[in-house]
């Protein structure tokens, strides 16, 4: 369809807004024509409309050079122009069954990591009855009972019983799938009765699945262990053209066609979405990717637990109660686009900062990789807020030593077109995309093992419009002046042994400007932040005011 085409519209349906974009092949190459973002009530048609038409106002030469002729009928192009789109789907319930504790965390963590909200239990810890309600629960669509590949000693002796709920279950409930993991795969004939029996590997992914037995590998298969069976699970889960799974498959293209580590951050209202893909092998044919998208990344989450609201008031500038966050948690949730500036923007910087910090959390493995080249933030959240404070956002939230550039998808692209099925057409779109796709937030240097004291040492930046030479402070971040668009030398001279790009005290490393500038962040890692809350509010409200000084107006 794209090598036939001349223009296309991307749309990101999300839970909480519809992002459209205007993509033509100008010049030879293809460009981001025009964008823009509206709550997801809006009919996507007519926001559509709107957008064409002002790209009809603001240059009608651009239109026709598309196809759309000198008399453009706009409803006619956006009934009759191809379209790429993503959707977010809807969170959906999956009751985890396994014969021990060990196990069922192992399942868990798998369905977690697919975008599942689990309920869970275990022979070991719960009596039957017990185990059978968590089944029998209305909201639950998937039942995945698992064990390992060769189940032994208290695990083997508790599967036939397992296996025999389930089934009883399914009785009741003739419309609830089933996925029989590992070594629970050798039950499917006691379940195959009431319902067709597939090989989960077979089938496609974002195929809808009801009442049927799905056979699916154990909890450590694939790499990292647990990949193979939460694929599966996120097929089961996920609608076709998934907008997560689209933004996941675009970085994986973009780590090939870019040859660098690369991974992007993306929270929304349904949840949230880390992503890494790193080229490897000799002469990097190929690339290794993994990623997480789990429910409760949501920047504002049904019910808000305990945990929830601490993560809030933890990165929150402003003193409120815990009933008080609970409410705008709850009003944002309704609200998405609501009070998006002034306290409200503040707010939804502390919500998405819990969220990013439980994502982080969700995903130790990837944490502890080295620091990608380019790091992306995604997702409606951060559209509202300066790309200063989401540069500073990734920075207070990932910890690792080293030197990266971030970027944001500021138009929502990476969904839509990682919807493109076929690898290298769209690799093509992302190679003439990439920097229309990119706005690049600035660079960021973090070293590890900054000592206290009145200096950490100096950095000296060359090739940038201007020579610069600054003095590094500990616990401060300092911004550099570094344009977008520029690249430059950056010398650096600690006063004491760092972790960097190895560890010493001499670096030189290349960085690339952006919005923000440069970063030289030495908060050292972890970051040294006071336990109590209102010393933590005044740092947290310092570090944002050299970022964020219209709040203060």
């Amino acid at each position: 369809m794209i090598s036939q085409s001349r223009v296309l519209l991307a749309l990101d349906l999300g839970s909480a807004t519809t992002s459209g974009a205007v993509l033509g092949h100008v010049g030879g190459r293809w460009r981001l024509i025009a964008h823009v973002a509206a709550p997801c009530h809006v009919d996507v048609d007519a926001t559509l409309f709107r957008l064409l038409t002002r790209v009809k106002l603001t240059d009608p030469k651009m239109l026709a050079e598309l196809g759309a002729g000198e008399a453009a009928d706009i409803r006619a192009l956006v009934a009759t122009w191809p379209r790429l789109v993503a959707r977010t789907s809807p969170r959906r319930l999956v009751a985890v069954l396994a014969g021990s504790r060990r196990q069922r965390r192992r399942l868990e963590t798998s369905a977690l990591r697919a975008g599942w909200l689990v309920v869970g239990g275990s022979a070991e810890e719960d009596d039957h009855l017990a185990l059978s309600r968590l089944a029998l629960t209305s909201e639950v669509g998937v039942v995945l009972l698992g064990a390992d590949r060769d189940p032994g000693g208290d695990e083997r002796r508790q599967l036939p019983d397992l296996a025999a709920l389930v089934a009883a279950v399914t009785r009741s409930r003739p419309e609830l799938s089933v996925v029989l993991a590992g070594g629970a795969a050798v039950y499917e004939p006691a379940l195959a009765a009431f319902g067709e029996s597939i090989p989960a590997s077979v089938r496609a992914v974002g195929q809808p699945v009801c009442g049927q037995v799905l056979l699916a590998p154990d909890a450590e298969a694939g790499n990292p262990p647990g990949a193979s069976l939460q694929e599966i699970l996120e097929g089961l889960r996920t609608l076709p053209n998934d907008s997560r799974l689209g933004v996941a498959r675009s970085i994986a293209s973009l780590a090939q066609i870019l040859d660098r580590p690369i991974e992007v951050l993306e929270i929304g209202l349904q949840g949230g979405l880390w992503s890494r893909s790193e080229p490897v092998g000799l002469g990097h044919p190929a690339v290794v990717s993994s990623h997480a998208c789990p429910a409760d990344a949501s920047f504002a989450p049904d019910n808000p637990s305990e945990e929830v609201i601490d993560g809030v008031l933890a990165w929150s500038t402003t003193a409120q109660d815990r009933h008080r966050v609970m409410d705008r948690l709850n009003d944002l949730r309704r609200l998405p686009w609501g009070e998006a500036d002034g306290d409200g923007a503040v707010f939804r910087l502390a919500a998405a900062k819990a969220a990013i910090g439980r994502l982080v959390e969700s995903s130790p493995a990837m944490l502890a990789s080295s620091v990608p080249e380019c790091l992306i933030a995604a997702g409606g959240i951060f559209a509202a807020l300066p790309p200063s404070i989401v540069a500073l956002a990734m920075a207070d939230l990932l910890r690792r030593p080293g030197v990266c550039h971030l970027a944001i998808d500021h138009a929502r692209l990476l969904g839509p077109i990682g919807a493109v099925e076929e690898e290298q057409e769209r690799r093509r779109l992302l190679a003439d995309l990439a920097e229309d796709i990119l706005l690049p937030l600035g660079g960021l240097i973090l070293p590890a093992g900054i000592k206290v004291g009145r200096s950490a040492g100096r950095l000296r930046l060359k090739g940038a419009t201007a020579a610069s030479e600054i003095e590094l402070h500990p616990g401060t971040i300092e911004v550099v002046d570094l344009p977008p668009g520029r690249a430059a030398r950056a010398d650096l001279d600690f006063r004491d042994a760092v972790k960097l790009a190895g560890r010493g005290r001499h670096f030189s490393v290349d960085v690339r400007g952006g919005l923000c500038g440069l970063l030289v962040d030495l908060r050292d890692i972890p970051m040294r932040i006071s336990d109590r809350p209102e010393s933590r509010r005044l740092a947290l409200e310092a570090w944002q005011r050299g970022m964020w000084p219209e709040v203060d107006e």
